[in-house]
């Protein structure tokens, strides 16, 4: 037997319960992990309301991110090893090429069981190892915000040196899009309510701050901080509720890769006038995650200059629910992990 956590009723964070569970086996071209631990994401508290994903089970083990270390190995499966440490994909039938909608028919979390638990079962060819010099709290965190920041950043954004990229708030995917374009070469500049935020986003090497609570017109406060320059790219947290904002701090030909409604609901209405996006001959595009293509490109780049990520804090399996409004009372700087 082994332990899981369940989504429940889909009724909040409170609907999360933790059952046993007849331990797992591998099957064809599929691998059995040990989790090591699981990070939140705020698509996760979606989950748990009800208001991500169709029809998903009560019985779902929730969370995107995880990671952990090889048990077993199902019928076929070669090139991999017991004991390696691996991270996957939350659509882990996009290997690689173009997004297409049947990716969330596997979804970890949603469509599949996710990382909540003490094992996981998944598909050999969504693997990605993990580089020795990561903590096992990092490599938990990133397989959601590697995917999902370098589709926006740099196969959308072509981000590199010389490059201004803007990052909202001081969530998981804007700190790993601080970390990300400084390891590129790029200028970054962030937003926070918070000036402790801010100081420890600067330590970080955010070359340009902004306190939106101080500067509502945070645009401009940008725009200001920088001498007139403009974002080139935008990694998108806030949606739709602020393009306007958004765009006024943007320079000509910007790309804006929005993957988040932060600021609202999703289907609110877009508050910025076509004139100016066409002035500024802006580009938007939607981001679904990425592939594990993207994945492995952005591991290997982040790796590579000895990051780690940023952890606000950690939680014990049995504590899982505490994890989880830790991350709903948005006073986190960083992510959010739960150790298995």
């Amino acid at each position: 037997m082994m332990q899981a956590w369940e989504i429940g009723p889909k009724n909040g964070i409170g609907g999360l319960r933790l059952v046993e569970r007849a331990a797992l086996m591998p099957g064809p071209g599929e691998v059995l992990v040990d989790v090591v631990a699981a990070g939140l994401n705020y698509r996760d508290l979606m989950v748990l309301g009800g208001n991500y994903g169709n029809n998903v089970p009560e019985t779902r083990v929730p969370t995107a991110d995880g990671t952990g270390r090889i048990v077993a190995l199902g019928e076929g499966v070669s090139g991999w090893a017991t004991g390696q440490r691996v991270i996957a994909p939350h659509f882990v039938s996009w290997i690689d090429g173009p997004y297409g909608m049947a990716v969330f028919g596997r979804d970890l979390g949603v469509t599949l069981d996710g990382w909540l638990a003490r094992q996981i079962v998944l598909p050999a060819a969504a693997l990605v190892a993990v580089p020795d010099g990561l903590s096992d709290a990092s490599a938990a965190t990133l397989s959601v915000a590697c995917s999902t920041v370098w589709h926006a950043m740099v196969e959308f954004g072509r981000a590199g040196p010389g490059s201004l990229v803007l990052a909202q708030g001081t969530g998981g995917m804007a700190v790993f899009a601080l970390q990300l374009a400084k390891a590129l070469g790029a200028d970054l500049c962030i937003t926070s309510s918070s000036e402790a935020k801010l100081a420890r986003c600067r330590e970080l090497g955010a070359d340009f701050t902004v306190n939106y609570r101080e500067r509502p017109d945070w645009a401009a406060a940008l725009l200001e901080a920088t001498g007139g320059r403009g974002a080139d790219v935008v990694v998108d947290t806030l949606g739709f509720p602020a393009l306007g904002e958004t765009v006024a701090a943007c320079a000509a030909n910007a790309r804006i890769g929005t993957l988040g409604a932060l600021s609202g609901a999703p289907q609110a209405g877009i508050g910025v006038s076509q004139g100016l996006l066409i002035a500024k001959n802006i580009a938007i595009k939607g981001i679904a995650s990425g592939s594990r293509a993207m994945l492995a490109q952005a591991l290997e780049v982040f790796a590579s200059e000895g990051n780690q990520m940023v952890i606000d804090q950690t939680f014990a399996f049995a504590d899982a629910l505490s994890a989880f409004e830790h991350l709903a009372s948005g006073a986190h700087l960083g992510k959010v992990v739960i150790t298995v």
